[in-house]
C-alpha cells in the first residue's frame, strides 16, 4: 500500500486495489482466481426490481416504496388486495383484468417482455383458475399466496386445493419454482408458491421482516436489464496499479519453465478477467434528447390534450373542441419534426463539402458510417424435425453446421490442378525441413513501437482483449511476450489460439424461421 500512496492513489483507488490482490493472495491456484473473476457478475440493480405484496387490506397506501411505481387491485374484503411494486428503471403496463385479488401487469426493460402475475386467494374463497389461462403468455411469472399446502412443493400435508393445482399447473405447461424452505411463520405449510414457463428461474426463502410470511426472492440467469440504459465503468487506474503490482509473478512463472504457449494463454485470460473483475455496471443519468427543447414541449402539450380527451370520452363525455385541438396540434407537431428532420439533413449535407475536397466522395464515406444495412436477428432455428427456440441449442447446431463446412477437404487425385497443388506443398515443406538459417528474432522495442501505434480502440476480439488494454501493459510484460513470439519464430509456427474464428451468424431471410444453410 505505501507504492499505492507514492503513486498518489486516492483511499478510495486504495480499497479497490487492496481487495481485488486480497482475492488473488487467497484464491489458492491461478485457475481459481481467474474463474472467480471471470464468473463475476456485475449488480446492475442493487435492491429488487419487482415486488410482489398480497393481503395488503385498505393501508396498501398509506406509504409508498421509493423510486417504485405500484399497481393495486382491490381484495374481496378489508385485509384482501394485491399490489405489485415495478422499479422505475423498468416500465410497467397493466393488463385489464376486473377479478379481484388478482393483478396483470408486462414489464419492459429487461432483454425481454415479462409478464407477472401476483394472486391473493383466500382460503374460504372459491375461484376459477381457468380464468387466467387466457393471460398466460410466454416469459410469464405466477406467485403470490395461494393458501394451499402440496407435500411436492414443501409443505408437510395436502389440502383439497393440492388436486386444483397441480392440474392447473400441468395444463398451463408451468413450472414450480421451489424456494428453501416453507414460506408461513405459523406453521410449517409452504402457501406462497411461484410458477412459471421461464427457464433459468430459482427461488429462495428469505428469514427476515415482519410479516407472518417468509419473503421470498425471485430470480432469473436468462434475463439481464436491457444494456441502451446502463453502461460498463472499468477502473483503468486500478488496472494498470494491478497490472503493475503483478508482472513479477508472471516474470516468474516463464523463468521457472511454463511453456511458452500456456503462458501466453494464462496472462491472456488474465487480462481479460481482470478487467471483468474491476467493471461496474451504470445507470445513466441524463439522456439527450433527439429533438430540441420547442418541439418536446409541443410534444408533452399534445400528450395533456390526448389524456384530457380520452379520459372525458371514458366517462361518456364528447367535447368536439378537445377533439378538433387535438387533431390540429397533432397534424402541427409532425409537420414541425419533419421540417426541423430536413433541415438537419441539409446542415449535415452542407457540412460535408465544406470540409472535403471531393465531395462526392466525402459524401458516400460520410454515408456508410450513418447507413447500416442489417439482417433481420432470429431466435428461431428449423431443423427440418423441430424449431429450435432455446439459444443455446441454436448455437450448437450452427456450430456443427459449419465446423463440417470448414473441415480439410479430400483431395481428387484424378484433378490434375489438385494433384499438382499436393506437389508444390510437399516440395515447400521439404524445403523447410531443410532450411538451416535462422530467423530473425524480435526484441522488446519492436514490440513497444507497434503497440504505440495502434489505435485505442475498446472493441474486444475473440480473446476478450482490446487494444486500450494492451496499452496499458507495463514494460516488465512485453519482453515475456518476446520471448513467446521468437520462441514460435523459431519453431515456424503460430500458436493454436491465433487460429480460432469468430462466426457472426446473420439470417438470410426477410420473413419465417431460417434453417442452417439459409444463414451466413
Amino acid at each position: 500500500m505505501n507504492q499505492l500512496y507514492q503513486w498518489g492513489f486516492h483511499v478510495n483507488d486504495q480499497k479497490v486495489v487492496d481487495e481485488v490482490l486480497s482475492e488473488w493472495f487467497t484464491a489458492g491456484t491461478l485457475d481459481n482466481i481467474l474463474t472467480q473473476w471471470e464468473s463475476k457478475t456485475q449488480k446492475k440493480v442493487e435492491q429488487a426490481s419487482i415486488c410482489v405484496s398480497t393481503e395488503v387490506g385498505e393501508l396498501w397506501n398509506t406509504s409508498q416504496i421509493p423510486h417504485f411505481n405500484i399497481f393495486h387491485q382491490h381484495g374481496t374484503n378489508k385485509s384482501g388486495s394485491v399490489c405489485i411494486a415495478i422499479g422505475k428503471h423498468l416500465k410497467g403496463s397493466r393488463i385489464d383484468l376486473n377479478i379481484e385479488n388478482t393483478i396483470i401487469v408486462d414489464v419492459d426493460g429487461l432483454s425481454e417482455t415479462v409478464r407477472i402475475i401476483a394472486i391473493y386467494w383466500p382460503a374460504g374463497q372459491t375461484r376459477v383458475l381457468g380464468e387466467l389461462e387466457s393471460y398466460i403468455t410466454k416469459n410469464t411469472i405466477i406467485t403470490g399466496d395461494f393458501n394451499a399446502s402440496v407435500k411436492e412443493w414443501g409443505s408437510t400435508s395436502a389440502d383439497k386445493r393440492e388436486r386444483i393445482l397441480k392440474e392447473w399447473v400441468e395444463k398451463n405447461n408451468l413450472c414450480y419454482i421451489p424456494s428453501l424452505s416453507n414460506s408461513s411463520k405459523r406453521s410449517n405449510r409452504n402457501i406462497d408458491l411461484t410458477f412459471t414457463n421461464l427457464g433459468g428461474t430459482k427461488g429462495e426463502t428469505l428469514k427476515m421482516g415482519t410479516s407472518d410470511h417468509w419473503p421470498i426472492m425471485i430470480t432469473c440467469e436468462n434475463l439481464v436489464f436491457d444494456k441502451n440504459s446502463i453502461f460498463p465503468h472499468v477502473h483503468w487506474k486500478a488496472y494498470e496499479a494491478i497490472l503493475t503490482l503483478l508482472q513479477e509473478f508472471w516474470q516468474k512463472e516463464q523463468i521457472r519453465g511454463m511453456p511458452v504457449d500456456d503462458w501466453y494463454m494464462n496472462y491472456v485470460r488474465f487480462l481479460a478477467a481482470l478487467k471483468n473483475r474491476l467493471t461496474q455496471w451504470k445507470g445513466k443519468e441524463k439522456f439527450r434528447p433527439a429533438l430540441p427543447p420547442y418541439l418536446i414541449q409541443k410534444l408533452q402539450e399534445v400528450k395533456r390534450v390526448r389524456n384530457k380527451y380520452y379520459r372525458e370520452r371514458k366517462i361518456c363525455i364528447i367535447n368536439e373542441e378537445t377533439r378538433v385541438l387535438l387533431r390540429v396540434l397533432t397534424c402541427e407537431v409532425k409537420i414541425e419534426i419533419e421540417k426541423y428532420k430536413t433541415g438537419k439533413w441539409g446542415e449535415f449535407l452542407s457540412k460535408i463539402q465544406e470540409t472535403n475536397d471531393n465531395k462526392e466522395q466525402a459524401f458516400w464515406l460520410y454515408l456508410s458510417q450513418i447507413y447500416k444495412h442489417r439482417s433481420l436477428p432470429f431466435s428461431k432455428l428449423d431443423t427440418v424435425t423441430a424449431i429450435l427456440t432455446n439459444e443455446n441449442e441454436i448455437k450448437d447446431k450452427l456450430y456443427r453446421y459449419y465446423s463440417e463446412q470448414f473441415q480439410t477437404p479430400n483431395t481428387d487425385m484424378p484433378d490434375p490442378y489438385e494433384v499438382q497443388i499436393d506437389i508444390e506443398y510437399l516440395e515447400l515443406m521439404n524445403k523447410l525441413a531443410l532450411f538451416n538459417e535462422n530467423v530473425e528474432t524480435i526484441n522488446s522495442v519492436e514490440i513497444k513501437k507497434h503497440i504505440s501505434r495502434l489505435k485505442p480502440k475498446k472493441s474486444c476480439e475473440f480473446d476478450a482483449v482490446s487494444n486500450y488494454m494492451i496499452k496499458r501493459i507495463p514494460p516488465g510484460y512485453i519482453n515475456c511476450l518476446a520471448n513467446c513470439f521468437n520462441t514460435w519464430l523459431k519453431e515456424y509456427r503460430y500458436p493454436d489460439v491465433w487460429k480460432l474464428a469468430k462466426i457472426i451468424t446473420l439470417n438470410k431471410l426477410k420473413a419465417g424461421v431460417s434453417r442452417c444453410e439459409q444463414t451466413f
